[in-house]
């Protein structure tokens, strides 16, 4: 059965950061335009196709002019599997139901965060055939194996649902994924040639995206990893990572941005991985993301030697109460000692922060502004937290108002920039919470010294024209917001 793994545009913007499978994503100019390759959605097509499935990936997102050229492609195939969230899934299954009309054969499979939590509701969506909850590769390439010969019970499958004869129809769990070295290298020339995945945070170009873990140990109230895998972190081998970088360098990628949920989680083997970058004398650079309590000077340091030139820290609140309240499981002390060093080693960082949490006042948000002048990220995004369904706190607001329902209705129109259900857990109004948003940045980014220091930092005229790119999306952001794209059909 030929199966296209599609990456759909969206009318609400530009670019979608549609590369995490719990769902989270972000968008617009509010992250200065950044896009990513879809890596992750690339690692499902390789695992199809290592094991027979014809499968390909087409990036409509990033290679489509017009939706009529989807409509003729889809025409080729029998199934389209698709990696879709809460604030995404109306959009995305209006679309599949149009494809199904030009191609009504079609059989549609969705997966990711909202099919996971909110299976139910995914499917009384016109247009979805098929969820697929939690990890997608085994359980995918089961589904498509059984719809290609014809097999008629599937409820044998584990880890889908489906609509049987007007009743649905939810499997047991399928297992995780103990070993990841058993997924495949996704292979990186089926993304889309002369596409330029925009980042303004790399140094190097071409760059690609890279997983080597899934999960985090932290247990935060408003985040979805903890139930998507398990309540555990799972590594891939340091041979295997090193043989994926080995084929990265290869295929003269100049940079990796490591998607990990939390790269350092591991002190050795994040030791092991950089010596090993070291002794090839790879001339890379990369980005990870960490924890203010999982990093030290010791490790730094050698990821510094490695190539690693930014970190990305969820830092949050300047609030210690703020902090508790989500159960982020950090001091800020630990911020702040983190942030005097990777300023010392000359690293680069990127905190993320969040506004609207739970017990959050205008003061606190007048704490984070503070703390963020006084630790000196290299550059920040500051966003809406919201209730997710799979999160603590989606579950608090659905127990006090039970119309949040699957939580969908927070779409990307107002995704991460305005207030949703947060009344049932901050103490700020709605207005508050979006002026406050916008605050954050011009508190941050209005610095004098701040636009000084990064013209010093420049090291090329295409680093200055990404870096000018994003700028200007970050200050329409602040003056006009981040309103609906008009140029999708």
């Amino acid at each position: 059965m030929k199966t296209l793994m599609l990456i759909p545009p969206s009318k609400f913007a530009k670019n979608v950061a549609r590369d995490l499978i719990y769902g989270c994503w972000c968008k617009g100019k509010r992250i200065g335009g950044i896009k990513f390759p879809p890596v992750s959605q690339l690692i499902v097509v390789t695992y199809l196709r290592k094991h027979g499935i014809p499968a390909d990936l087409l990036d409509a997102a990033s290679t489509l002019k017009h939706i009529n050229e989807l409509y003729d492609i889809i025409k080729k195939y029998r199934s389209v599997i698709m990696l879709t969230s809460t604030m995404t899934v109306n959009e995305d299954a209006l679309l599949l139901n149009d494809l199904k009309r030009v191609n009504p054969e079609l059989k549609t499979i969705v997966y990711g965060s909202h099919p996971t939590f909110m299976p139910l509701y995914t499917l009384e969506k016109k247009g979805i055939d098929f969820v697929i909850q939690r990890e997608p590769e085994r359980v995918a390439l089961d589904l498509i194996k059984a719809l290609s010969t014809g097999e008629k019970d599937i409820k044998n499958i584990k880890g889908i649902g489906f609509v049987q004869k007007n009743r649905v129809v939810i499997t047991p769990p399928a297992p995780l994924i103990e070993d990841l070295d058993e997924l495949p290298i996704p292979d990186r020339s089926l993304l889309p040639k002369n596409i330029d995945y925009y980042n303004p945070i790399v140094k190097k170009l071409p760059y690609t995206t890279m997983i080597t873990s899934r999960g985090c140990p932290g247990r935060c109230t408003f985040c979805s990893v903890p139930f998507f895998y398990g309540n555990k972190i799972r590594w891939m081998s340091v041979k295997r990572v090193m043989d994926e970088i080995d084929q990265i360098v290869r295929m003269g990628y100049k940079e990796i941005f490591f998607r990990d949920e939390m790269f350092t989680a591991s002190r050795k083997r994040v030791m092991e991985i950089c010596e090993r970058i070291i002794k090839k004398n790879y001339k890379l650079k990369w980005i990870a993301s960490t924890r203010a309590d999982m990093i030290n000077e010791e490790m730094l340091k050698i990821m510094k030697q490695a190539g690693c030139h930014m970190i990305r820290v969820g830092v949050e609140s300047g609030s210690q109460k703020v902090l508790n309240n989500i159960k982020k499981g950090t001091r800020l002390e630990q911020v702040e000692t983190l942030f005097r060093l990777t300023n010392k080693l000359k690293i680069d960082t990127h905190a993320h922060l969040m506004v609207g949490m739970t017990g959050e006042t205008k003061e606190d948000v007048e704490k984070t502004i503070k703390l963020i002048l006084k630790i000196k990220p290299t550059i920040i995004t500051a966003g809406v937290c919201t209730p997710y369904p799979g999160t603590d706190l989606f579950k608090v607001v659905a127990g006090k108002d039970p119309s949040i329902k699957d939580g969908s209705k927070s779409d990307l129109a107002g995704l991460h920039t305005e207030a949703f259900y947060n009344e049932y857990f901050s103490k700020m109004t709605k207005e508050e919470i979006s002026r406050s948003v916008k605050r954050i940045y011009r508190k941050f980014y209005f610095r004098l010294s701040y636009i000084i220091k990064w013209l010093f930092k420049l090291s090329s005229v295409d680093e200055l024209r990404r870096v000018t790119i994003a700028a200007t999306k970050v200050l329409d952001f602040i003056f006009r917001g981040d309103k609906p794209r008009e140029d999708v059909d």
